[in-house]
């Protein structure tokens, strides 16, 4: 069976007005995730998913999947849903205990890959080969451009994370604010690579929350499943560096991504002067943590204390779906939103 799921080809087109690669957003709305029930439903039978089509096309398969053992997917891809490529497992760019990440280019001979070329494909479709375990967790992303190929020995130097936040030392095991004490786990923490290229500096003037879309109530340690994100990316979409400005694990701890004032990835045409603030797991039914919202909540009236232009309101701190063409950060965060902000207002505290 044949099935048209998206609506547009994904948000990274010309038309966007982004200025460089990194200007786009970190989940398109034509991101498909699906856990143990929906992917048994997809693979049911012979292990081969229906053929999905992408109106616009697209140039890259990216694919995030948590599976015991290696080899438990593979991907084919067609122009016009006819004519099929060769099934093809991703080339892999990372794996992190039972974490994976990678993609699937759909290059025509001769084809240089050029941002400005048609669309290669239009349809694509996945299967569990024979005799491998299907993954436990999915996540699906067709992007437009195939993105460039960094130099390993070219990675840049990170600003100080002792004068992140300006000048101050939040990065200190243990910084007071006036609604109480908050630590921020550095790079080295979660054992970050260091960034393939430069993304820019900024003074922050709003903030943005997402969710990282990864398993919610996660086998992995967040330091591991850190890694995963930054690889994927870094290899796959071709960013800088992982595309947050700060991540919170479902245990409320708050990790260093980007920094406050190092441009982020994750917001198309809207990432200078905006942190992002990423919630770790996929929150379209699953609520935040009370400790989540709390250090968050204590995280944003920080960023506001050292930089005045971020206020604590629903201007200044959107949910990325208020960007447009995307559900993220998930309809169990975003309602929380505005209780997040009056915590930082007014304090909190977790038991």
């Amino acid at each position: 069976m044949k099935k048209t799921i998206f609506a547009c080809a994904l948000a990274l087109c010309a038309c966007d007005g982004r200025s460089s690669p990194e200007d786009v957003d970190d989940h398109a709305e034509e991101t498909i995730t699906l856990e143990a029930d929906a992917i048994a439903a997809m693979f049911a039978g012979d292990g081969v998913s229906d053929e999905m089509r992408v109106d616009g096309g697209f140039r890259r398969i990216g694919v995030l999947w948590d599976a015991a053992a290696d080899g438990a997917l593979e991907i084919r891809t067609s122009l016009d849903g006819v004519d099929w490529s060769p099934w093809t497992a991703p080339e892999l760019v990372s794996i992190e205990e039972i974490a994976h990440a990678g993609h699937v280019d759909a290059i025509a001979a001769g084809d240089e890959g050029s941002d400005d070329a048609d669309p290669l494909a239009s349809w694509y479709q996945l299967r569990v080969p024979a005799g491998a375990a299907a993954p436990t967790f999915l996540v699906i992303e067709p992007w437009l451009d195939i993105p460039p190929v960094f130099d390993p020995d070219a990675a840049v130097e990170i600003v100080d994370e002792e004068s992140d936040l300006g000048g101050h030392s939040l990065f200190s095991d243990l910084r007071t604010t006036p609604i109480g004490s908050i630590r921020i786990y550095s790079r080295a923490d979660w054992g970050a690579r260091a960034p393939a290229c430069a993304s820019g500096s900024m003074t922050p003037n709003r903030a943005t929350i997402h969710h990282t879309v990864t398993p919610t109530n996660d086998s992995m340690s967040p330091q591991a499943r850190l890694r995963q994100i930054q690889s994927f990316h870094i290899n796959s979409r071709g960013w800088c560096d992982i595309g947050y400005n700060y991540l919170v694990s479902r245990d409320g701890r708050i990790w260093r991504g980007r920094g406050a004032t190092t441009v982020g990835a994750h917001v198309a045409g809207s990432n200078t002067g905006n942190i992002g603030v990423s919630f770790m797991g996929t929150h379209t039914s699953t609520a935040p943590t009370a400790t989540q919202m709390c250090n968050t909540a204590k995280l944003l009236r920080r960023l506001s204390m050292d930089f005045g232009g971020v206020d604590l309101n629903r201007t200044d701190v959107k949910g990325h779906r208020q960007y447009g063409g995307t559900a993220c950060p998930g309809d169990a965060l975003y309602n929380r939103i505005a209780k997040i902000l009056r915590k930082a207002r007014g304090g909190c505290s977790v038991d």
